[in-house]
């Protein structure tokens, strides 16, 4: 997903959809986002072993990447330096190897003396629609045409 053209607050309207966009998360991304994260593998994201012994069906995605690919869906659309917060939940844990459907709905815009401010509706399922992984918001601070 990337953006073609630049996003203005003038674009957006309350009720848009974006996406979903569909990614999968490899079990060599999450070993190697561990590695540079200071979480060397093996560990209950990168091990089946290790996520066994903590309850867990198999190894899962970290939060903090989740959050950022969270974050690069949102960028994606809207540009870089556009997120001025982004609130997530997690619902269920993320699993490697499976589409996860990440959703952008627009459920606010506000202008004011501090600029152009859209509030967007996040979603991240896999395969169960209904079943959501991970649920929040983000707020975006986006230029005018004037």
């Amino acid at each position: 997903m990337s953006q073609a053209t630049k996003l203005y607050f003038e674009d957006v309207e309350l009720g848009d959809e974006i996406g979903p966009a569909i990614i999968s998360v490899a079990l060599d991304q999450v070993v190697d986002f561990c590695s540079l994260w200071g979480n060397p593998a093996p560990n209950r994201f990168t091990d089946q072993a290790e996520a066994e012994k903590i309850g867990l069906d198999g190894p899962i995605v970290p939060g903090i990447m989740t959050m950022a690919l969270v974050s690069r869906v949102v960028t994606d659309w809207a540009g870089a330096g556009t997120v001025a917060d982004l609130d997530l939940v997690f619902r269920g844990t993320v699993p490697h190897n499976q589409p996860l459907h990440v959703g952008i709905q627009v459920s606010d815009t506000e202008q004011d003396d501090d600029g152009n401010h859209v509030q967007c509706d996040i979603t991240m399922t896999g395969p169960v629609p209904d079943r959501p992984y991970v649920i929040g918001t983000a707020r975006l601070n986006l230029p005018s045409r004037d």
